[in-house]
């Protein structure tokens, strides 16, 4: 539980929105660029999209957008004078792309309480779209979590260094874990186990899944069901950032691995992007990568994690200013003939 109320966990049974957070433990390693162009290619790929930011106190999405001084920013979700909130959506110039801006200098605001956060998550499954992708904030507050757990479809970015290969780690456990604790929100000795928050209070015999587990079966077995299925639902994808050597693509599969071993977590590799001047180039000139040149090798790799977040095989062109799109379904196994 955040601030005086507990955060309103959605189900994604009963949303008709699909909602992608873009999450990690690391600050620095590309979250913005990487959402940004992810929520561009689907929709240019025919999705209706939008984008939002939620790094609040510390937002930059705008920028990456082209956008130099949003109309609304994220004080407005809280401005009773603007009755109807759906004016906070922002045309980018995009086709079927809107864009909500996390932008504001309200002291404390990267530090909401849960009523607001609550405010937020509302406004979100109120949008009218196919898909909304959601920028989050660096670290493992619960403000940032919170807003990851509520997502239909969650994907972890991480670059090869190892100290963001271990953040992205910790942020994983942090989101499991925040989820069982918001399952048992009832039960104070299941907080006390799930909570790491503050390291000097935590409970380190229930730090990996398995012990956890080993504590459910000995306290709270009537829980273990629950538990375990928490634990089988949780199935992020991973997304590895700034590739530059063949070393460098193993990243994903190693953490794999160690998510696979110390949280019995099943994520999926969704792919990776590698380091290019073209990324950096179209960051300072403020043009998405992806509209820049959509036939780049960054631009190519992204289109194959989108193909791997919708089911479907995406070639984008460019000719004459304009961008093509090429798109199909992929068929289950069960179809193929």
């Amino acid at each position: 539980m955040v601030g005086d109320s507990p955060i309103k966990v959605l189900d994604p049974m009963t949303s008709q929105i699909n909602i992608i957070a873009v999450g990690g433990g690391k600050g620095g390693i590309g979250k913005s660029l990487v959402c940004t162009n992810l929520a561009i290619g689907m929709a240019l790929s025919g999705q209706k999209v939008i984008l939002m930011d939620t790094d609040f106190g510390a937002s930059n999405l705008h920028a990456l957008l082209g956008i130099n001084n949003p109309a609304h920013g994220f004080q407005d979700f809280f401005n009773d004078e603007i009755a109807n909130k759906q004016s906070l959506l922002i045309d980018t110039g995009i086709s079927n792309l809107k864009f909500v801006s996390g932008a504001g200098d309200n002291p404390g605001s990267a530090n909401i309480d849960s009523d607001k956060i609550n405010t937020v998550i509302s406004f979100i499954k109120s949008l009218d779209a196919d898909t909304v992708l959601l920028d989050l904030g660096p670290g493992t507050n619960y403000n940032v979590i919170d807003f990851f757990n509520i997502s239909t479809q969650n994907v972890v970015l991480t670059t090869p260094e190892m100290t963001s290969i271990m953040k992205t780690f910790s942020f994983i456990r942090s989101a499991l874990f925040r989820r069982v604790s918001l399952a048992f929100q009832d039960n104070p000795d299941i907080q006390k186990m799930v909570d790491h928050s503050n390291p000097g209070s935590a409970d380190i015999e229930a730090y990996t899944t398995g012990l956890l587990r080993d504590r459910f079966v000995e306290d709270f077995p009537e829980q273990l069901e629950q538990f375990n299925n928490i634990v089988k639902d949780f199935t992020p994808g991973l997304v590895v950032n700034r590739v530059r050597s063949k070393k460098d693509l193993k990243t994903g599969d190693n953490l794999l691995k160690l998510v696979k071993k110390f949280l019995e977590v099943e994520a999926t590799y969704l792919g990776y992007i590698i380091e290019s001047d073209s990324v950096r180039e179209s960051v300072d000139e403020m043009i998405p990568f992806l509209i820049k040149d959509p036939q780049s090798k960054p631009s190519e790799n992204l289109q194959q994690i989108i193909g791997a977040l919708t089911n479907t095989d995406l070639q984008f062109v460019k000719r004459d200013g304009r961008i093509f799109v090429s798109k199909q379904v992929r068929l289950s196994s069960g179809w193929e003939v």
